[in-house]
């Protein structure tokens, strides 16, 4: 593997349990299935009859987006919360997950980014050692500094199947 980076696609997050906790995580094994079949049907929508990889381009100025130049809108990802872990302020080693600001995620042929009313971040796709998918959000492991957390309301296949291509596209 090239760049000792390790890129995983897809992890399933499932909890374990007893009774009820088996009947959630039955239902959260089923919707991870789902998610993942419906990621890949979009992949292979995405082939062209010669093999090649065509996502379509979103039109930016649609979607309120500047981007920089020669660069193509590829998908949006809506209701995305940016999680940090932060101390709690109850004693200076206690820290949990809290909310940072919420936005949306774009993919682009460049890029990464974060849109949000208290944040934003845009990370190159040269700064991106390692994407993980999951039911209800993404971590981005940059080649440096701490990995990124979001959080997602709703899943979409779209945005995540144009991640994974991306990252094998930039590996």
């Amino acid at each position: 593997m090239g760049n000792h980076c390790r890129r995983d696609f897809r992890r399933i997050r499932v909890a374990r349990g007893e009774g009820e906790e088996k009947k959630k995580t039955k239902l959260q094994k089923e919707q991870c299935a789902a998610y993942s079949a419906e990621i890949d049907s979009i992949k292979k929508s995405f082939l062209t009859g010669s093999g090649i990889v065509s996502v379509p381009v979103l039109n930016a100025a649609d979607f309120g987006y500047r981007p920089v130049a020669k660069e193509n809108l590829l998908a949006i990802q809506n209701g995305v919360t940016r999680m940090e872990m932060k101390s709690t302020g109850r004693h200076p080693s206690e820290k949990s997950w809290q909310e940072t600001a919420r936005g949306r995620l774009l993919v682009t042929d460049k890029a990464i980014v974060f849109e949000g009313v208290e944040k934003n971040e845009r990370l190159t796709w040269a700064q991106v050692a390692n994407l993980e998918v999951f039911l209800d959000g993404f971590t981005i492991s940059k080649r440096s500094g701490l990995p990124r957390t979001y959080q997602i309301d709703r899943p979409d296949a779209t945005f995540a199947a144009v991640v994974e291509l991306m990252l094998v596209r930039t590996a």
